[in-house]
């Protein structure tokens, strides 16, 4: 019979790592040390609490123990530093920020990925232009972090904060802060889902997804793709990926795209344009179980009133929804997302949070303009300028070739009324009981026209 592996165990309270394969020699432990034999009054050397505060890391932890995490231009254990929670956007938009406002502080940047930087919202767009996953990585992460002087913990994942000894408590070990930043993103829902295929289902929402999506419809000539999902995911990647030659079929419950976002003129425009370019809409459906094919890879779609679609390949686009158990397990206030007031600020006054995790105000705003807007305000903060946060989702882009759409969301209550059409480019104006404007969407040609409707925001008339 084989040995046992050497296991490893986390100090709940310090992050201290003990490895029976190392043992603690100068606690008395020679390597190969079993934890059940480790003596009752042995002490955690970093922090001095009992073996009782120890608890066993899961085999699957091993990868971010092995990996190394890059150093550059900081000390990951200054008890100052700030640190920065995530690898995507938001967390380089934080780390830039404060960066470019203070050139000597200490940040570290704690990534479950790589920390590559790559434009997110490129994901939906790149199969029309042939761009792989590769060709949207701009800089890897350690790359950037000895640009910009920074630390990075690449592969690593955070267990717990520790708010009242501010540390961070990963695999590695425990990483101090002075302030701490937490820039952890949404995830997608696991859609609830029968059938026997129904682990098989994509969901989309980094490089790693996106190159798994690529890899199973690149393999096809005509790949068949269904879209769970008519939102603003959904419809770009129905859009992008018809571009790229696949047959698409998009299912939603509403009765038509992008039907939070758009007004109904746009939407129609939206599901002609999708049509040409073969896009099957099932609107007024959902998905209820995704199964093998009797014959070869294909998969079998069953709908809710009992129709089937066969499909190569199934992308959940259901939206998403903000990583919060991580700020809930430290004792930090949520509801939708990790709450902060107009500072940026958690209910701890030394942990902040900005982008697709955050919530200000009882509002998410998922999306790249105003989580750029929010590292700034963190940065001021930070670096002894006293800022505030004004939420504005700002104009958003919506990457349908097909039918170029831009919209403002409307900031108060009103109604949607048409103001120009050309053909199949409209000007929708969403206006309240005073005739103020408090939004717009615009299709077509009329979308190169966005700063000027921004400019009339708030105007009568």
């Amino acid at each position: 019979m084989s040995e046992q592996p050497y296991r490893r165990y986390l100090c709940r309270t310090c992050g201290f790592i003990y490895d029976e394969a190392k043992g603690d020699p100068d606690g008395g432990l020679p390597p190969g040390t079993r934890y059940e034999d480790i003596p009752d009054d042995w002490e955690c050397p970093d922090c001095g609490v009992s073996k009782a505060d120890f608890e066993l890391l899961p085999e699957g932890d091993a990868e971010f123990e092995r990996a190394p995490a890059a150093q550059s231009g900081t000390t990951a254990m200054d008890p100052e530093q700030v640190v920065i929670v995530g690898g995507g956007m938001a967390a380089w938009a934080a780390a830039e920020a404060i960066r470019a406002r203070d050139p000597e502080r200490a940040i570290t940047l704690i990534a479950r990925c790589n920390g590559d930087v790559y434009p997110k919202p490129q994901l939906s767009a790149a199969a029309a232009r042939r761009r792989s996953a590769d060709d949207l990585i701009t800089q890897s992460g350690p790359d950037r972090a000895a640009t910009l002087g920074v630390g990075l913990m690449a592969r690593t994942r955070v267990l717990r904060i520790d708010t009242d000894r501010k540390r961070v408590i990963t695999p590695r070990g425990g990483v101090p802060y002075g302030e701490l930043v937490l820039a952890s993103g949404a995830h997608q829902p696991k859609p609830a889902l029968r059938g026997d295929a129904a682990g098989e289902v994509l969901q989309v929402n980094d490089l790693v997804s996106y190159r798994a999506l690529r890899s199973r419809v690149d393999a096809l000539d005509k790949a068949r793709v269904l879209i769970m999902g008519a939102g603003l995911i959904g419809c770009e990647f129905a859009d992008d990926l018809s571009a790229a030659g696949h047959q698409i079929t998009l299912v939603d419950l509403a009765d038509r795209p992008l039907a939070r976002l758009l007004p109904e003129p746009l939407s129609a425009g939206l599901t002609e344009a999708l049509a040409g370019r073969g896009v099957a809409l099932r609107v007024g459906h959902t998905v209820e179980a995704v199964e093998r094919a009797v014959q070869g890879d294909a998969l079998r779609v069953r709908l809710n009133d009992g129709q089937t679609v066969t499909a190569d390949v199934v992308v959940s686009a259901l939206g998403l929804q903000p990583n919060i158990e991580l700020a809930r397990r430290s004792g930090l206030a949520v509801d939708k997302g990790i709450r902060v007031d107009a500072s940026l600020r958690t209910t701890n006054p030394h942990v902040f949070a900005l982008g697709d995790c955050s919530e200000h105000d009882g509002r998410l705003l998922p999306y790249v303009r105003p989580l750029r807007a929010q590292a700034e305000v963190i940065a001021d903060n930070l670096t002894g300028t006293e800022a505030r946060y004004h939420p504005d989702a700002g104009t958003i882009t919506i990457k349908t070739p097909a039918y170029p759409l831009v919209v403002f969301p409307p900031t108060a209550p009103g109604e949607w009324q048409e103001a120009q059409r050309e053909g199949s480019a409209v000007v929708m104006e969403h206006r309240g009981r005073t005739g103020r404007l408090n939004g717009f969407a615009l299709s077509g040609a009329f979308t190169r026209e966005a700063s000027h409707f921004e400019s009339r925001l708030g105007q009568s008339g």
